[in-house]
């Protein structure tokens, strides 16, 4: 700051301050992008698991390869990417057919994982309201998850559980 500075100071314009660093997965919505792992991801649908009045939240996620979902439940924050079901032991659609439930313990590309948790729940979004049924499963540091939305249809999801710190240059769409 120069003497003129001093004596004749330059009117300072009030501008909207943005600080990533103040930035959480509160803020994410629909179009806003952030960098995990490596690759830049973008929000496409903001939506939330009913379990009956237990609710988590979930955000539906791309990269430019990829397709996944950020999970947040009170026990913490869940990254997860969209796998191919073929990799998955037995085939969940002719073992339902025989039996009420998935085992205990499947296999996803020849590694076990055990059944940590299962439930119906309705996904609900702004403008649909969706019944699922889930299964956790979890392996070697890694999760499972099996989403079952209609009589014949399933999504895979591999994953972890992550700390919020890791999801990176948070860019709301204002």
């Amino acid at each position: 700051m120069g003497i003129l500075d001093f004596l004749w100071p330059r009117k300072k314009t009030k501008k909207e301050e943005f600080s990533l660093l103040e930035t959480s997965l509160e803020a994410l919505t629909v179009g806003s992008v952030f960098d995990f792992d490596g690759e830049t991801w973008e929000v496409v649908e903001i939506g939330r698991y009913n379990y009956g009045g237990e609710i988590e939240k979930d955000w539906k996620i791309r990269s430019a390869t990829k397709e996944g979902f950020l999970n947040q439940d009170e026990d913490g924050i869940y990254f997860f990417v969209k796998v191919a079901l073929n990799g998955f032991e037995p085939n969940p659609l002719s073992y339902l057919k025989t039996h009420e439930d998935l085992p205990p313990q499947v296999y996803y590309q020849g590694k076990p994982y055990q059944l940590v948790f299962s439930a119906s729940a309705y996904y609900e979004t702004a403008n649909q309201k969706l019944p699922v049924i889930i299964w956790d499963y979890e392996g070697e540091k890694k999760i499972l998850e099996l989403l079952q939305w209609g009589e014949d249809d399933f999504e895979l999801f591999l994953g972890r559980k992550v700390e919020e710190w890791e999801i990176e240059n948070i860019l709301p769409l204002k």
